[in-house]
C-alpha cells in the first residue's frame, strides 16, 4: 500500500472539514488538528488555505481526468467525440454514464467536493461559480455541443440541442442528489439512471439499421 504525505492527507481532512462545515467556518487550526500537526507545519505545505482550496479543485479536476481517461470516454475535437457516441451502442452508452455517475456517487473526494460546493455556493461567489461550472454550465455545454453534432452527423434526431441536454442532464444530476446519503440503494440509483438512458436513445438515437 503506498504511504500517503502529509500533504495529500491535509487535502483530504480539509475537504472532509469543508463538506461538513463549509470552506468559510473551517479554520487552519482546524484542519491542523484533524491532520494531526501543528499550525506552523500545515504551513510548510500550504501558504494559506485558499491555498488548499485551490489544489482541491486543481486535485479533482486531476482525478476526474484519470476517471475518463481511465474508462476510455471520449475526448478531443467535439467532431470526433460525436462520432464515437454515435457509433457505439446502447450497452456502451450505459456503461459510460454509469461510470461518470459512480464517480461523483462514490468516490470520497468527488462526493465530498460537490457537498462542499452546495454548503457554500451562497456565501462565496467563488464556491458557486466552481459548482455551476463543474456540475450545470460546462456539463450542460458539452452535451449541448455533442448532440447538435450528432444531429449534423445523422446518429440523431432533429431537435433543440439545448433542450435535449437539458433533458438527458436533469435526471443524471437529480438521482445524484437524491441518492447522495444512500450509499445501500446504489443498484436502485444504477437501475433508474440505466432506464433513463434507454428511453433518452429510444427517442433520440438514430440506429445504424435507419440510415
Amino acid at each position: 500500500m503506498t504511504k500517503r504525505n502529509t500533504r495529500e492527507i491535509i487535502l483530504e481532512e480539509a475537504l472532509n472539514l469543508f463538506s461538513v462545515k463549509g470552506y468559510e467556518s473551517v479554520t487552519v487550526k482546524e484542519i491542523a488538528h484533524a491532520v494531526g500537526i501543528k499550525d506552523s507545519s500545515l504551513y510548510k505545505h500550504f501558504g494559506s488555505k485558499q491555498a488548499i482550496y485551490d489544489t482541491l479543485l486543481e486535485w479533482m479536476n486531476q482525478k476526474f481526468e484519470e476517471t475518463v481517461t481511465f474508462y476510455r470516454l471520449p475526448q478531443g475535437e467535439i467532431e470526433n467525440v460525436a462520432r464515437e457516441y454515435g457509433r457505439n451502442d446502447l450497452i456502451w452508452l450505459k456503461k459510460a454514464c454509469e461510470a461518470v455517475f459512480l464517480f461523483f456517487l462514490k468516490d470520497p473526494q468527488a462526493s465530498n467536493f460537490r457537498k462542499m460546493l452546495t454548503i457554500e455556493q451562497y456565501k462565496n461567489d467563488d464556491a458557486a461559480k466552481t459548482l455551476g461550472n463543474w456540475f450545470f454550465d460546462d456539463a450542460i455545454k458539452f452535451q449541448t455541443d455533442l448532440f447538435s453534432e450528432m444531429i449534423r452527423q445523422g446518429t440523431f434526431r432533429e431537435g433543440p440541442p439545448s433542450i435535449i441536454a437539458l433533458q438527458f442532464y436533469g435526471p443524471f444530476y437529480t438521482l445524484l442528489c437524491q441518492y447522495d446519503n444512500m450509499p445501500e440503494k446504489e443498484a436502485e440509483a444504477l437501475g433508474i439512471l440505466k432506464a433513463h438512458i434507454e428511453q433518452f436513445a429510444s427517442i433520440y438515437q438514430i440506429r445504424k439499421e435507419e440510415n
